[in-house]
């Protein structure tokens, strides 16, 4: 994606119309994750437009079935298929940077095959590059592009977040992180309801990862049919809260095709992306929601302003909080079909960040945990009061902050 493509993507994302999903796609892996960024922009983009570009996330070209077979002789080393009774041709699933086959090993296990595109990590590069050196011209000409939208920032975090996914050995590793964070905290905090896809670190590499077939529904699929447990979806928020709440790390990528449902069990697989917030930030933010969900305003205010890098007092802080109150003078026992938490949350960095403050890259991540989380609700019990019911876990997350 040239220059040229990137203005035109752009004028498609803001244009009347909704986005061309399909030509986003044939322009290449850095346009999707451009798309895939702006659906989280609820803050600017209306919720239709950040609906259907979230499609990204789930909706991806295939691979042909006669390349597969090819990308497998080409990534695998000799006598790596004879460890197979078969590896289905038609895909499970697909993703931007790669798609899932169902497989059997010899031995009798059922797994998955999940491989990387051919060539993506090469012409992606190439296009960041490209793109990078645009936008330092357009920085030059306006300097204001760069302290309102940060272009630069972004698409370093999406180059980074995206080689980090074109490497499959990372999957792996993160998966090894949440597992023994699960295990470490299993005394003091229930996450028994947790469970991670057996991985064969043997059969696997960077371009090929072969891992346990998880005889379960994803939370997209349920959702779609409108099967999904309501009180499945608050033990999400649980387990989900206790990573971001009391670790600061946790799965940087929940969106609902990432978590599978076998019986009582949730799975998490696709952890690819590592989310990373410091103390300050996943203190702060705990104790604005949980003023939050009590309503208590004032205090969510000066949360907001305590985890700021740069904090701002005096008249600025007064002025700060009076539009801050203003914000939510409709949240009070409203659902999230009435008020969008998503839409609240990035209004409210928007306002601090107007009002002076700045905030760590690490909000980022948790702002996008928000939106998949909201938009589950959504679709699972859009008459929900999510933060009134959010309060049970509360005391629960208090109570095991570090």
């Amino acid at each position: 994606m040239n220059w040229v493509g990137f203005v035109r993507l752009i004028k498609s994302i803001y244009g009347k119309k909704l986005p061309d999903l399909e030509w986003i796609e044939k322009q290449g892996l850095l346009a999707v994750k451009i798309g895939q960024t702006f659906a989280l922009r609820i803050d600017f983009l209306n919720e239709e437009t950040c609906a259907h570009l979230s499609r990204l996330y789930s909706s991806n070209t295939k691979i042909p079935p006669e390349k597969v077979n090819s990308l497998i002789n080409y990534y695998s080393p000799a006598g790596w298929r004879d460890n197979f009774e078969y590896i289905e041709e038609k895909p499970l699933a697909s993703a931007s940077v790669g798609q899932v086959h169902r497989a059997r090993l010899k031995t009798g296990e059922e797994v998955v095959v999940k491989l990387v595109k051919k060539d993506f990590k090469k012409s992606f590069k190439k296009d960041v590059e490209s793109l990078k050196s645009f936008l330092k011209t357009a920085i030059f000409f306006y300097p204001k592009l760069d302290k309102v939208a940060d272009p630069l920032g972004i698409l370093k975090n999406i180059e980074k977040y995206t080689l980090d996914e074109l490497n499959l050995l990372n999957e792996i590793a993160h998966r090894d992180i949440l597992e023994e964070i699960k295990s470490d905290n299993m005394a003091r905090h229930d996450l028994s309801r947790l469970k991670f896809p057996k991985v064969y670190k043997e059969l696997s590499n960077e371009n090929i990862l072969v891992s346990e077939f998880i005889e379960g529904e994803t939370f997209d699929k349920l959702l779609s049919e409108g099967r999904l447990d309501y009180e499945n979806l608050l033990e999400l928020f649980h387990i989900h809260g206790f990573y971001v709440f009391n670790v600061g790390t946790f799965h940087g990528d929940i969106h609902p095709g990432n978590i599978i449902l076998k019986g009582n069990d949730m799975y998490f697989v696709d952890t690819g992306a590592l989310g990373l917030v410091g103390t300050k930030i996943k203190k702060g933010l705990f104790r604005f929601m949980e003023n939050l969900s009590f309503y208590n305003y004032g205090e969510c205010a000066r949360s907001l302003n305590e985890m700021a890098d740069v904090e701002i007092s005096g008249e600025k802080y007064d002025d700060y909080r009076e539009k801050f109150m203003k914000l939510y003078a409709d949240f009070t026992g409203k659902s999230v079909s009435q008020v969008s938490l998503t839409r609240k949350m990035m209004d409210t960095i928007k306002l601090g960040v107007n009002s002076g403050m700045v905030f760590e890259k690490g909000m980022y991540p948790i702002i996008k945990s928000l939106m998949y989380l909201d938009g589950m609700v959504l679709k699972c019990n859009p008459n929900a009061v999510l933060m009134e019911d959010m309060r049970q876990f509360i005391g629960e997350l208090k109570g095991q902050e570090d």
